[in-house]
């Protein structure tokens, strides 16, 4: 059922289409902390927020401006951006006051390692330092890199680290988010299983990520700055 040859992947027009066959196909766009597992059909929305800016801002306004919301996850050891920068700090607060959730995109496991710190402590120091910077509290949490690969490398997760145990709500690759539900990812700037739109009506609930780096208004190059809008 695609309907979005055109305009090109990957621009904010694709974007909003997106959003809209899903809402145009009776699913509820929610984020994690809104996600009512009584909805017979929906789909969160998931951004993780890995090494720029680019695009968060924008998907941020469509988002709100279909009457819905997602789930921004930040990392606290980013060397690209600072969370307790003013606009960086400035552009978090834009988006809780538009009613999107903001949640840790946690490195626990990679950066527990490289300090040779308990994992486990470790997330919580990350889960106390985002909610100290912010002054939100932090409900939801997504890995970067680290916990997905050694599950595929060792298949042995829960004997390293339990997000739920740290405090948080909502963990993304818990079974009722992941197993449960369709996943579906725009990593590297590839959609693996072709066009979303042509999963609608085949699941009643989906995750779906999309990482803020990868759009833009044309095409895959920056074409602006960082912030249109929103938070600056």
């Amino acid at each position: 059922m695609s309907n979005l040859t055109s305009p090109k992947p990957f621009t904010f027009e694709y974007y909003r289409l997106l959003l809209q066959a899903a809402l145009d196909n009776n699913y509820k766009v929610t984020s994690f902390e809104k996600y009512d597992a009584g909805s017979p059909r929906t789909l969160i929305m998931r951004h993780d927020v890995d090494y720029t800016l680019n695009g968060v801002s924008q998907l941020a306004l469509i988002e709100a401006d279909l009457g819905i919301t997602a789930t921004y996850f930040f990392r606290v050891h980013a060397h690209e951006y600072n969370c307790f920068t003013p606009h960086v700090y400035r552009l978090i607060h834009a988006l809780r006051a538009l009613g999107h959730e903001i949640g840790l995109h946690f490195e626990a496991m990679t950066i527990g390692r490289a300090l040779d710190m308990s994992p486990a402590a470790l997330l919580r120091k990350e889960k106390a330092v985002l909610e100290a910077i912010t002054g939100l509290e932090i409900h939801s949490a997504s890995e970067h890199r680290d916990i997905s690969q050694v599950v595929h490398q060792t298949g042995n997760y829960h004997d390293s680290l339990d997000p739920l145990e740290a405090g948080f709500r909502n963990y993304a690759l818990e079974k009722r988010f992941f197993g449960d539900m369709k996943y579906l990812s725009d990593s590297n700037g590839f959609w693996r299983e072709g066009d979303p739109t042509v999963h609608l009506n085949k699941h009643a609930r989906f995750q779906v990520l999309v990482h803020p780096d990868w759009w833009f208004e044309k095409d895959l190059l920056l074409k602006g700055p960082y912030f249109h809008g929103l938070g600056n």
